[in-house]
C-alpha cells in the first residue's frame, strides 16, 4: 500500500466545517489504564497459510517449503508483531498439532480446509514453522495465544461443525501440546507416555517455548456449536474442565482463557458465576466484528456499542478476578462480495480499527486484542489483499497497525473527551486516546474522526510541560481507498486542532523537563549531542567501534539515513532534509545491536 507524504491538506468526501462543534481531549497523564498498550496491535495468523485450494492455487503467505512468498513477504516483512493467536479457523475443522510438527516429507496429511471440496493435505507451515516465524519477529512466547480443539471423535455430536472440528483423544492430545510447547527436555516426561519434550529437541528445538496462555476453542457459542444460553455453557463448561485439568497438570504456570459474548448474557454470566472455572481460568476471551454502518436506524455492530459492552464485561471479569482479551476483532463484513471484503480492510476499515483499538486502551483491565486474520490472504477478511497482477497489497487496515506501533508507548493513560454527535446519529464523532512512556519523557495523543461528513476542531488539554514535535494529520481521498495521505496536522485560529471526516490525527510530545539525554542514559556507553538539534549532532561511545552502521529511523521505522564502516568512538550526523520531529538511532556493530537512541530534530 502507498503512503503518500505531503504538506497540504486533504479535505475530503464534500466536508462540511460545523463551527461551535468543537471536541475536546483532556490527558491525565499520572493514571495509568493500560501497560504495554502495544498488546493491542496483536494479530490472528492462521495454521493453513501454506496450503492449496482444490485447483492447486496456494491460498497463504507460505509455500510448500513453509517459506514465505516473496510477494507477501515485500510487504509484510515490516509488520510489528505484538501477540499473536493461532492456530485461527484451521481449529474449526479438526486441526492436529501432532501431524504439524517433524520433517515434512513425514507428515500425515489433514483435514483443515472446506472439507466437502478440499482432500487433506501436508501441513507445511505447521506448528514449528508458526513458532519460528515469531522468534524471527521478536515475538515473546508469553504473548503467543493457542488456541486448542474442545471436541473428540470419539463423541457423537448434533452440529456439524463439532464433527469437524473433532479430533482423535481431544483430552490427550491438549496436555500433549503443553508438554511439547513447555517441558524440559530432560527426561522428566511429566505426562507420562510419549517424551514429547524430546520430540520437540528431535525436531530442532532443545529449548522448551514456554507458551502461556492457551484458549478453549474458538467460538463455542455459536448456533453451529454449543448455542448460546446457560444449559449451552454449562455443557461447554462441563466439556472443558477435564481438559483444562489434565493441561495444567503438565504445566501449571499456563493460563487459560475461555471463550465469551459481547454482552452479559446467558452464556457469559454463566461463565462468569462457575464455581467449577474458579482458580482455572485465567482470562475471558471475547470477538468483536464491528461496522459504522448504520442498520435499522441504530449501531447494533457499532464501536460505541462494543466498547460500552467491553467496559461492562471488563469490570465483571474484573471482580472475579479475570483479565478479557479480545481474541479476534475486524471490520464486520456484511456482505460476501469482493467490494464489501476490501471495503473493511481500505480506508473505512483502518479508520474504524483506529477508533477501537483507542476504545480499547482506554478499558480498564483488557489485557491484549488480536486482529482477524493474518495468513491467509483467500480469507474475506484479507489485511494483505492479491492483486490480479501477482503483486500483494497491505491494505490500509494494517498499514493503520504499522502507524499505531510506535506511537503506542508503554503505558496508555486516562483521557477524557468530550464531541458532537456524528451525522449519522453515532453518539459522538471523535474518540481520543494518549499514550506515555515510562520514564515521563514522551507523550502521544491519538484522535479519531469517525465522521463521514463534517470536520470537527479537537482541543487538547492536559499536556502542560510537554512540547509538540510531531502533529500529524491521517486521510484518505475517499473510504474505499487503498492509500493513506498523511499531512503535518494543522490549526485554527483558536489552536483547535483540524480533523477532517474519517480522519485520524497523531499528536507527538516531548517533555520539556526531561532532556533527552537524561532520557537515554540508561545505556551509558552511547551518548548523543547536542540533543536535540537542527543541523549536526554527534555520537560518542565509551569503546572503540569497528565495522560499525549508524542508522536514523523515523516513527514508522523507516530507515531514513546511514552510515557504515565506521571506526573509532565519533560519528557526526548531519541533519540534511530531514524534517523537525523524532527519531531513533540505531548503532550496530558486525550487525549485533549496541544500542538505541531517541533523538529530536528541532528548527
Amino acid at each position: 500500500m502507498k503512503k503518500i507524504h505531503t504538506l497540504t491538506t486533504a479535505l475530503i468526501f464534500g466536508t462540511v466545517y460545523l463551527f461551535g462543534q468543537t471536541a475536546t481531549v483532556t490527558v491525565n497523564p499520572s493514571t495509568v489504564i493500560m501497560p504495554d498498550p502495544k498488546l493491542l496491535l496483536g494479530i490472528t495468523y492462521d495454521c493453513r497459510s501454506s496450503l492449496s485450494n482444490q485447483t492447486g492455487m496456494l491460498m497463504g503467505y507460505h509455500n510448500t517449503d513453509a517459506t514465505f512468498n516473496p510477494a507477501v513477504d515485500a510487504v509484510f516483512a515490516n509488520f510489528p508483531m505484538t501477540t499473536l493467536r493461532y492456530p485461527a479457523n484451521g481449529i474449526l475443522q479438526g486441526f492436529e498439532w501432532k501431524k504439524s510438527i517433524g520433517p515434512i516429507s513425514g507428515r500425515t496429511p489433514q483435514q483443515v480446509f472446506a472439507q466437502s471440496q478440499i482432500p487433506a493435505q501436508v501441513m507445511e507451515f505447521g506448528f514449528d514453522e508458526f513458532m519460528a516465524m515469531t522468534a524471527a519477529r521478536g515475538v515473546d512466547p508469553k504473548d503467543v495465544q493457542i488456541m486448542v480443539p474442545i471436541y473428540d471423535s470419539a463423541t457423537v455430536y448434533t452440529q456439524q461443525m463439532q464433527t469437524d472440528g473433532s479430533i482423535p483423544n481431544c483430552l490427550q492430545s491438549n496436555a500433549d501440546w503443553v508438554e511439547y510447547a513447555n517441558a524440559p527436555n530432560d527426561g522428566s516426561n511429566p505426562g507420562g507416555g510419549i517424551d514429547w519434550a524430546a520430540i520437540r529437541a528431535a525436531n530442532g528445538r532443545p529449548s522448551p517455548y514456554g507458551i502461556k496462555i492457551w484458549n478453549m476453542g474458538n467460538e463455542p457459542y455459536v448456533s453451529g456449536e454449543f448455542g448460546t444460553g446457560a444449559a449451552a455453557a454449562n455443557n461447554y463448561i462441563n466439556t472443558i474442565i477435564p481438559m483444562i485439568d489434565a493441561m495444567l497438570l503438565i504445566d501449571p504456570t499456563i493460563k487459560i482463557s475461555v471463550t465469551v459474548t459481547q454482552g452479559l448474557n446467558a452464556w457469559t454470566n454463566t461463565i462468569l458465576n462457575s464455581s467449577l472455572l474458579q482458580g482455572k481460568i485465567y482470562a475471558l476471551n471475547v470477538h468483536f466484528f464491528l461496522t459504522e454502518e448504520v442498520i435499522g436506524g441504530n449501531l447494533p455492530y457499532g464501536v460505541a456499542g462494543a466498547s460500552t459492552n467491553l467496559s461492562a464485561l471488563s469490570a465483571s471479569a474484573q471482580s472475579k478476578g479475570y483479565k478479557v482479551i479480545v481474541g479476534d476483532n475486524a471490520h464486520a463484513i456484511l456482505t460476501q462480495n469482493p467490494v464489501d471484503m476490501d471495503l473493511a480492510m481500505q480506508w473505512q476499515g483502518a479508520n474504524l480499527s483506529a477508533d477501537f483499538l483507542l476504545a480499547m486502551s482506554q478499558t480498564n483491565n483488557v489485557e491484549r486484542a488480536n486482529f482477524w486474520v493474518y495468513g491467509l490472504w483467500t480469507n474475506a477478511w484479507h489485511p494483505i489483499r492479491k492483486n490480479n497482477n501477482g503483486t500483494f497489497t497491505s491494505m490500509p487496515a494494517a498499514e493503520m497497525y504499522k502507524i499505531l506501533n510506535p506511537v503506542f508507548l508503554d503505558n496508555s493513560v486516562h483521557t477524557t473527551t468530550s464531541s458532537p454527535a456524528a451525522s449519522d446519529g453515532n453518539p459522538y464523532s471523535v474518540r481520543c486516546g494518549a499514550f506515555i512512556s515510562s520514564d515521563n519523557s514522551q507523550l502521544n495523543v491519538v484522535g479519531v474522526n469517525r465522521d463521514k461528513n463534517n470536520t470537527i476542531p479537537l482541543q487538547v488539554n492536559g499536556v502542560t510541560g510537554y512540547t509538540l514535535v510531531n502533529p500529524r494529520l491521517l486521510t484518505a481521498t475517499a473510504l474505499n481507498s487503498d492509500t493513506i495521505v498523511e499531512t503535518i496536522a494543522t490549526t485554527d485560529g483558536f489552536g483547535n486542532y483540524i480533523l477532517p471526516p474519517m480522519s485520524v490525527i497523531i499528536l507527538e510530545y516531548t517533555n520539556t523537563t526531561t532532556s533527552i539525554n537524561q532520557v537515554n542514559s540508561a545505556n551509558e556507553t552511547v551518548f548523543l549531542s547536542p540533543n536535540p538539534f537542527s543541523r549536526e549532532t554527534t555520537l560518542r561511545t565509551t569503546t572503540q567501534l569497528r565495522n560499525a552502521t549508524v542508522s536514523v529511523d523515523n516513527v514508522f521505522g523507516q530507515t531514513v539515513a546511514q552510515i557504515k564502516n565506521i571506526s573509532g568512538q565519533t560519528v557526526t550526523l548531519q541533519r540534511n532534509a530531514l524534517p523537525t520531529g523524532l527519531y531513533f538511532v540505531r548503532l550496530t556493530e558486525d550487525n549485533k545491536l549496541i544500542a538505541t537512541k531517541k533523538i529530536i530534530i528541532a528548527d
